[in-house]
């Protein structure tokens, strides 16, 4: 299990001097299986997390070897799409709708782009948009369904011109990453001068992480940062960033993305998955009906500058 995993300084500051908050639930033998789609999953395995006494970011440490991460995300299918589809793009629109308020220029770059649903609704509006997405699944979806312009590995060998994005969004993405500094100082190095980057993640100072600890959500294996909005400042702020800021936008769930993570746990989803399905009747009906609520409830969402 050891030659699986790598040690690393804190990716915030880069210090090395940190507590432990909890030991990790994975086994030997669990690192080997692939991660399954990032969506409904209600966790239940998690590595060590730890906090940085510099920075105050929680991390975890070890992490599986990045290019083991790549490939897990590389491989990942994304079988919940209809699901999660009518959701996302009604809380792109809100999305598209926050930026625009600070940057109308056309030029836009969304980091980790999944299957497309938030440059779709950018491109609407007339945003000249660019993704970049690990998944061969997502991407063949953002490409195949949307017509985006999508290119699939990861983001830091993509090599883009400097000083050539207007915008550059990274929607609950930083957590997953295993050097989320570097990768912010190449969005900086991407944005024109005066650029806007926008970046959400969860927030594990916000009221469910507080209520529900180790079995908030967002405390999977797939999220090896955790972010509050003070440290998502302060890490925005060592790539370079100025004029940082706390946003927020209207998030969106259906009923249907409420129960099935529910189902999963009472190990009850696969005797009922044909009725849940979209393409049911009480499935489609539960997917129509959509919960709004604050990004902030359960998000950190930062805007900043070039």
């Amino acid at each position: 299990m050891r030659a699986m995993l790598e040690y690393r300084h804190c990716p915030g500051c880069g210090a090395d001097d940190f507590e432990v908050l909890f030991n990790s639930s994975i086994e030997e033998g669990e690192l080997e299986e692939g991660v399954d789609t990032v969506y409904m999953l209600p966790g239940g395995k998690y590595g060590r997390h730890v906090r940085c006494r510099s920075c105050q970011l929680i991390y975890v440490n070890p992490i599986e070897k990045a290019v083991q991460i790549n490939n897990h995300y590389s491989e990942m299918k994304n079988g919940d799409v209809a699901i999660i589809r009518r959701s996302r793009l009604r809380a792109a629109r809100a999305q598209v709708e926050l930026i625009k308020k600070y940057n109308g220029n056309t030029r836009l770059l969304d980091m980790g782009c999944g299957e497309g649903f938030f440059l779709f609704d950018a491109s609407r509006v007339g945003y000249i948009t660019k993704g970049v997405e690990l998944s061969l699944n997502a991407a063949r979806y953002a490409r195949t369904e949307f017509g985006l312009d999508v290119e699939r590995g990861p983001f830091e060998e993509m090599r883009f011109s400097g000083d050539y994005f207007d915008v550059v969004t990274l929607w609950q993405v930083l957590e997953h990453l295993p050097q989320p500094l570097a990768a912010l100082k190449e969005v900086y190095r991407v944005l024109r001068p005066g650029g806007l980057v926008v970046v959400s993640t969860p927030d594990i100072g916000g009221i469910p992480s507080k209520i529900l600890r180790r079995k908030w959500w967002n405390i999977r294996r797939v999220h090896i940062n955790q972010f509050t909005t003070g440290s998502l400042m302060n890490i925005l702020g060592n790539a370079g960033f100025r004029g940082l800021s706390s946003v927020n936008y209207r998030e969106s769930i259906s009923l249907l993305m409420l129960f099935i993570p529910l189902l999963k746990q009472a190990r009850l989803y696969q005797p009922l998955k044909a009725l849940l399905h979209p393409g049911a009747v009480l499935g489609d009906v539960m997917n129509k009906m959509t919960l709004e609520y604050p990004s902030r409830l359960d998000n950190c969402v930062v805007v900043g500058f070039k």
